[in-house]
């Protein structure tokens, strides 16, 4: 350790210490110091501090550094501008007057807002790739609920907004930023404590679409700075939403939106009297519907975050284009992922390994983006138009309408689905406060367990923007679960992807396996889909699909993995069936793994889940099946995945018919249906050796229109599989065995054993019996 560590106080050491171990931010450290050893040792002493951290963490260095900078040289120029208006002191790192604390706060904000300007930070801030690359572990931090907002006045909104590339210059005196682990909760300011001003400029239009949230919301946050009167609008278009006709909305995504907007109206209309206009195009789109909101109300700005599925991005160009010539102002912000898809580029590192979530996040890292920067502040006040226009209510969406029988009775599908979940933006922070307070424990390791909720439900809270995937950053960086943070980079990914291939929802990125070979058994699908399979583990993840709208990420892997290589039906069954069935459904996750799964994607899974080893990982003793197929709760642990091996007399014990209470397996030779599987890859492979590279034995995906071929990700066994066909055993074999076969094959042979030397034994008796009461009768 350095000399010049020694040279800070105790207390600064302990807090270097924290910051070096990642248990602090670079802002808190710094100002921490500061209160510590005042301001005139920080100003010249503080690089001298942190040298040791140069050699040994160069990107906390940076941090630290860039914070030093930013703050001398904004209170630097507010030292000179405040002493001579009034006369003031700095004592202990902050200044004194006799106005009070004001200039305190005006000195945080300057820093605050320092923290989260590109030009000064880029370079400098740990990127997606950092934190994800980081050694697992656990820091001491948890979170409860999600940061309230601070109290605001009036004054503090005044300020000009700019454009730049369409993202929100932070210039905004009204995008403050804090740190939200360590955030102070405030309680709620009480309606009517706003002071009143008198806002005279034309009202500006706030669009909400998959941003249903306050915090952390740059285009609300720029629509209230705006010093005018904020129209809020929920615009829904079915033919818009899905033009591809690729279940873009299905039924349960609705059935969220629905109540996702009842409870953020109910938030905005409690904290400002203001509400959402709802419409619903069933003949205009979204454009007309926009010109007639500004004719009425004289509109003159729309503010939007930006969302990403390319013919949802044609249309918002399209819609801005004719709005900009009609001189209305669109202010278009970025908050839906990490990084835009066009801001990622494969200049420096090329195409080769496209696919993966590592090549990406080397691809994002390399490439010239904008800093993630950190969460803001909810808006403190959110003026409303008084010449509204005329609306429709929320129920006139039909988002949330049920079918009907013939006789009028309603089939309320969605009973189980609303009892399940709080569809608030504090139920987002609810779901992820109990994973990063318990779940997160065991998620490194006991992510797949099925019978422990041991992952963070927060996945159909991300899709439609009820929180932010930059809070969830924020707040989970500190636990230090690499595992937990690429889930965020493979979501960036399949944007990336999409925007790269509009049709992955509907086409092979592989050309050649559209000929793959498919079956259109229509039994196998409809039992797969309402979980009557026969397999128990598989049964078990669809029903709770059908009544929760959600199961964990290593279930949608066993029951693609089924589908698809076991039962031989196409991906797109699976796709479209999660895009309806699914809370979280999203086209562009969705589309990437059913891709990867069906074999035909840019990155094909290197596993096979069979359905009835998996289930030794993920639920070793039953009590997912027990709780999603009630009719086997009785049955043993041992025979609970494959109760088609339990001993006859034990299911009549446990009041279980196969094919009766329980459905008969609807397929009996699971090697026989993989190893066809297997074999259909093989026969594309031969048919297109051009898609075949010579080298490496890896398929070729045309890239640049054609002009160019590119190796991409091939699973090792259809290598081996085509150029060794006639082998029985595969070296190479992707299907994943579960841990505990052995032990779990041993009780069930000891059962049957034991079984059959009973059942002999009774009927030796029963035999016994019916020959000495045929000698009695015949008087022998």
């Amino acid at each position: 350790m350095s000399s010049v560590w020694f040279s800070l106080g105790r207390e600064s050491q302990e807090i270097l210490n924290q910051y070096s171990n990642g248990s602090c931010e670079a802002d808190e450290c710094f100002c921490m110091i500061l209160s510590i050893e005042g301001y005139d040792k920080t100003r010249n002493h503080f690089i001298n501090f942190i040298e040791n951290l140069k050699i040994t963490k160069p990107i906390l260095h940076n941090g630290l550094v860039t914070v030093f900078k930013n703050y001398f040289s904004e209170t630097e120029a507010l030292h000179s501008k405040s002493n001579e208006a009034v006369g003031c002191s700095v004592e202990n790192g902050f200044l004194t007057s006799d106005f009070g604390f004001e200039l305190d706060i005006e000195l945080a904000k300057s820093l605050s807002m320092s923290d989260s300007n590109p030009k000064k930070t880029s370079g400098n801030t740990p990127s997606l790739y950092d934190y994800s690359n980081e050694p697992s572990g656990s820091a001491s931090h948890s979170i409860t609920k999600k940061p309230k907002n601070n109290k605001s006045t009036p004054d503090s909104l005044n300020g000009n907004i700019e454009k730049n590339d369409g993202h929100i210059k932070t210039s905004i005196p009204g995008l403050q930023v804090e740190n939200l682990s360590n955030h102070k909760h405030k309680k709620k300011k009480k309606k009517g404590n706003a002071l009143p001003r008198q806002i005279s400029n034309p009202p500006v239009i706030y669009w909400l679409r998959r941003d249903l949230r306050m915090y952390d919301n740059p285009a609300l946050v720029a629509a209230a700075s705006s010093n005018a009167p904020v129209i809020l609008v929920f615009i829904w278009s079915d033919h818009e939403e899905d033009p591809l006709d690729v279940v873009a909305t299905g039924g349960a995504t609705k059935l969220w939106l629905h109540y996702a907007l009842k409870f953020l109206n109910q938030s905005f209309v409690e904290k400002f009297g203001n509400g959402i206009l709802y419409y619903n195009t069933k003949t205009e789109d979204s454009h007309n519907i926009m010109k007639q909101i500004i004719q009425q109300t004289g509109a003159n700005t729309l503010f939007i975050n930006d969302v990403y599925e390319p013919f949802l991005k044609e249309r918002d160009d399209a819609l801005c284009n004719k709005l900009t010539k009609s001189g209305i102002q669109c202010n278009r912000f970025h908050s839906y992922l990490l990084h835009e898809p066009s801001s990622i580029n494969t200049e420096s590192l090329g195409m080769r390994g496209i696919g993966s979530v590592t090549h990406f996040m080397e691809c994002s890292r390399q490439s010239s983006v904008e800093p993630i920067g950190h969460p803001i502040e909810s808006p403190g006040i959110l003026p409303k138009c008084t010449s509204l226009s005329n609306s429709q209510t929320l129920d006139e969406l039909e988002l949330a309408k049920m079918p009907r029988r013939k006789n009028g009775s309603v089939i309320d599908w969605a009973a189980p689905i609303v009892k399940s979940w709080n569809f608030s933006e504090d139920g987002a922070w609810d779901a992820l406060g109990s994973f990063l307070t318990e779940g997160i424990k065991k998620y490194e390791k006991e992510s797949c367990r099925a019978d422990h909720v041991n992952t963070c439900r927060i996945s159909p809270y991300l899709h439609f923007g009820q929180i932010s995937p930059r809070a969830i950053l924020t707040e989970a960086k500190h636990m230090k679960s690499p595992k937990f943070l690429r889930k965020l980079a493979w979501r960036d990914l399949s944007y990336w992807l999409l925007s790269l291939w509009p049709d992955l929802p509907s086409q092979p990125t592989r050309p050649q396996y559209r000929h793959q070979r498919w079956s259109k058994n229509k039994s196998h699908l409809k039992a797969w889909q309402r979980g009557n399979t026969g397999f128990p583990l598989v049964d078990a993840a669809m029903r709770q699909l059908w009544l929760t709208g959600w199961m964990n990420n290593y279930m949608r892997h066993v029951v693609a993995s089924f589908l698809i290589s076991y039962l031989h039906l196409h991906w797109i069954e699976g796709y479209r069936w999660f895009q309806d069935t699914l809370l979280d459904a999203d086209v562009a996750i969705n589309a990437m793994m059913w891709q990867n799964g069906g074999m035909s994607g840019l990155d094909q899974w290197n596993f096979v889940m069979h359905p009835i080893d998996a289930a030794m990982t993920c639920d070793p003793d039953g009590t997912y099946v027990r709780q999603w197929c009630p009719e086997l709760a009785s049955v043993p642990k041992e025979f609970i995945h494959q109760p088609w091996k339990c001993p006859p007399s034990i299911m009549k014990r446990c009041k279980v018919e196969l094919g009766n209470q329980y459905p008969n397996r609807v397929i009996t030779d699971l090697e026989v249906a993989r190893e066809q599987s297997l074999q259909d890859v093989v026969e594309v492979r031969k048919k297109f050796p051009d898609f075949v590279d010579r080298r490496s034995g890896n398929d070729l995906v045309p890239v640049d229109n054609g002009r160019l071929l590119i190796p991409v990700i091939t699973r090792m066994e259809f290598k081996y599989k085509t150029t060794n066909p006639e082998a029985k055993d595969n070296p190479h074999t992707a299907v994943l065995r579960g841990y505990r076969s052995r032990k779990r094959d041993e009780a069930i042979a000891f059962a049957n054993e034991r079984d059959f030397l009973a059942s002999t034994m009774n009927e030796c008796v029963q035999r016994q019996e019916r020959h000495q009461k045929a000698l009695k009768q015949g008087n022998f």
